[in-house]
């Protein structure tokens, strides 16, 4: 068997190559897509917007056409570019996000997409939560002020700066990160509300944690901390008509994806002060525009995209991957094999039947 390791400037190839190495004694190709750090984060951006297919098929997919599979992180994995390998068996994402992924015409094709769920939760979850009390207690303009000779004492929240304790925090989306979100705020002692149409509330399992409508959650939250993956049918999930319902004292906290919220409602409510403030770490355009509106608010904390980027998210993310994947080719049941009707595909089974018998 041949694997094409597939890395770019977050996970390079050669950290694919040592974590396929636990997959047996195969043939494995080491390249990079996107080593430019920069460049990286602008293509993933619009890729993850309008699909793979907006990127050329990679050099590296025709120069290793004879691969079973490929293991990656953010490239392109178009049509056009599965149809450039002689018999691609998998494609595997060591991300939850499968964005670069055309995952129906894998499907069609009888290849399985793997991906890794939660890889990087934890730091995403702290994050959000660090975002909350950067934003509401002014911990970033402090700073800066103190960088730019300053002592500032007065922020345009300075009339209700806010303890977490007793407060309603909201939040959207109730998947393994609006989880751990919830688990880790429970030492603040919050009440939380929580709008998941997926979740049913016997699930619900925390003390002071409850499922809500979307109406009561905007209405009653001091904070909303967005966890959602964005949909067609979620996209401007936050608009005009959710930002009116909450407090004016409240704020919006956003790791998810900049699709969930129309950012000019959340301008035009921050400029208003119809709401307190909001933490912002994804935007429609990356790097955001140096005249953008947002940058000349004062109750707006930035950050560069940065909530999922830990040290330990980054490393254990290929592991993770090929854990699935030798679970696949033991025969055993992977976790989060993102098209699961693939394995009732003809060439499916007679692979993994060749497979199972030489391991």
């Amino acid at each position: 068997m041949k694997i094409l390791t597939f890395g770019d400037a977050m996970i390079n190839g050669h950290q694919f190559t040592e974590a396929a190495r636990m997959l047996g004694s195969h043939e494995i190709v080491t390249t990079d897509w996107e080593s430019d750090w920069g460049k990286l984060q602008s293509r993933r951006l619009v890729i993850e917007q309008q699909g793979p297919a907006v990127e050329e098929v990679p050099p590296m997919f025709k120069e290793n056409k004879d691969a079973d599979m490929v293991l990656g992180l953010f490239g392109p994995f178009s049509a056009e570019g599965m149809d450039t390998f002689d018999d691609l068996k998998l494609i595997g994402v060591a991300r939850a996000g499968t964005e670069n992924v055309d995952v129906k015409a894998a499907t069609e094709r009888g290849i399985i997409v793997v991906h890794v769920m939660g890889r990087n939760a934890q730091a995403v979850s702290d994050f959000s939560i660090g975002l909350m009390l950067s934003e509401s207690r002014n911990i970033a303009r402090a700073h800066l002020s103190i960088k730019n000779g300053e002592w500032r004492k007065v922020f345009s929240n300075s009339g209700y700066i806010p303890e977490l304790k007793g407060k309603t925090i909201g939040i959207v989306g109730f998947g393994y990160i609006g989880r751990l979100v919830a688990k880790k705020l429970s030492g603040f002692d919050v009440k939380i509300n929580v709008y998941d149409p997926f979740v049913k509330p016997e699930s619900i399992d925390m003390p002071n944690v409850q499922l809500v409508d979307k109406a009561t959650l905007f209405a009653e939250a001091d904070f909303i901390s967005l966890h959602a993956r964005l949909t067609e049918d979620n996209h401007h999930f936050i608009s005009h008509a959710e930002l009116a319902q909450m407090k004016p004292t409240a704020y919006l906290i956003n790791c998810a994806r900049s699709g969930l919220v129309d950012t000019d409602a959340l301008v035009e409510a921050l400029s208003e002060k119809k709401i307190a403030g909001a933490g912002l770490d994804v935007f429609d355009i990356e790097p955001i525009p140096q005249d953008h509106p947002l940058l000349e608010l004062d109750n707006v904390t930035l950050t560069t995209h940065i909530a999922g980027t830990t040290t330990d998210a980054l490393t254990q993310s290929p592991y993770l991957l090929a854990e699935e994947v030798k679970k696949i080719l033991d025969g055993g049941k992977a976790n989060w094999v993102k098209n699961p009707d693939v394995f009732e595909h003809s060439k499916v089974k007679q692979w993994l039947r060749n497979a199972v018998g030489s391991n």
